[in-house]
């Protein structure tokens, strides 16, 4: 059996997914937080790990699982993780010790055994770009739980653009973000994703009555709901480092970023966002502010200032990219964001 079709139908594992700084990390924490579940924080198989196959293509090879671990960390995001050092030598040991070690095997004992050696039961990740993976997802899980964390585009964008390694300007991410809840449509609409196995959840609605929705997403996961949930912020034990923009969820679940973006963007902006994603807020039920409160007169100028930000972070890229020779790994997603991101300033402001 080829690793493509290669399937693990005897586990459910759950899987939180959404564009990034829609919440998927609070979410991560609520669910790590229950007695009997273990979400890992951002594997990222999909976009990362599976391009060490370039250089180890087969794991049976002798050597190849050695090989593997060398490369890790070369691999972008790898310096982010935290304390998972003994965590990945169980897992090298278990590879080992398999008779048909894969790539796919290798990222199912990743969550199995973060989840194990925290006593839970139920395994799953938490990484935001699999939002664009859906479908291999469940040929691979057909019994995986899906949780899509939605964000008002404008909080997201505002949140984006602060992040460190972004483009500051608000059309790549407004892209960004239309690129991910699209893709979390069209698999919603497809033959496989039903009730019992998928379920869409706005942020906004998450942190304005958390509890309803905390139990919803147990009665998708088919685990009971318990209090601990949301008391996630008792506890500073994380997979990750080197991220401060994620310490907001060592608070427990507010409202505080909700409309923050009215006063971290200018009008002109997010009136930018709203056009580039003008179809999908309507679908996810976000209204554009009323036409009192301007923006439209600066959108021209304010869009070819945006530009000249986003080529300005360009070259900055590429000037990082040549000054970390030692990270082989990246995500691929690049091409497709520049290529998306021209279509959208050729379509002008339609949405």
């Amino acid at each position: 059996m080829s690793e493509v079709e290669r399937v693990f139908a005897d586990v459910a594992p759950i899987f939180v997914v959404g564009a990034p700084r829609s919440g998927t990390t609070l979410f991560q924490r609520i669910l790590d937080a229950h007695p009997r579940i273990g979400v890992a924080d951002e594997i990222i198989y999909f976009d990362i790990i599976v391009n060490v196959r370039s250089e180890v293509p087969d794991l049976k090879a002798a050597g190849a699982i050695d090989a593997l671990f060398e490369r890790l960390p070369k691999m972008d995001h790898f310096h982010n993780w935290n304390g998972l050092d003994e965590v990945l030598a169980v897992v090298r040991k278990e590879l080992i010790e398999d008779p048909d070690p894969t790539y796919p095997l290798f990222f199912v004992k990743l969550m199995q055994v973060y989840a194990r050696m925290r006593g839970k039961v139920r395994f799953g990740d938490k990484t935001p770009w699999n939002v664009r993976h859906l479908d291999q997802i469940l040929t691979m899980f057909p019994d995986a739980r899906i949780i899509h964390l939605v964000r008002d585009p404008r909080a997201n964008v505002a949140s984006r653009v602060e992040l460190p390694r972004t483009s500051k300007d608000v059309v790549t991410a407004a892209v960004k973000w239309r690129i991910d809840v699209e893709a979390a449509h069209r698999f919603a609409r497809s033959d496989k994703a039903h009730a019992e196995n998928y379920l869409e959840l706005r942020y906004e609605d998450l942190v304005t009555d958390p509890e309803p929705w905390v139990r919803k997403v147990c009665k998708v996961v088919g685990e009971d709901y318990d209090p601990a949930m949301l008391n996630y912020h008792q506890t500073r034990d994380v997979m990750f480092k080197d991220q401060p923009y994620k310490e907001g969820v060592f608070m427990p679940v507010n409202t505080a970023s909700i409309d923050a973006y009215r006063k971290r963007l200018k009008p002109a902006q997010i009136r930018l966002i709203e056009a580039m994603t003008r179809s999908s807020m309507k679908r996810l039920g976000y209204q554009a502010l009323p036409g009192s409160e301007g923006g439209y007169p600066g959108m021209p100028l304010q869009l070819a200032r945006e530009v000249v930000a986003w080529r300005r972070f360009k070259t900055e890229e590429r000037q990082r990219i040549a000054a970390e020779p030692n990270v082989r790994f990246r995500s691929g997603n690049t091409s497709l964001y520049g290529q998306l991101l021209r279509q959208a300033l050729g379509r002008g402001s339609k949405g």
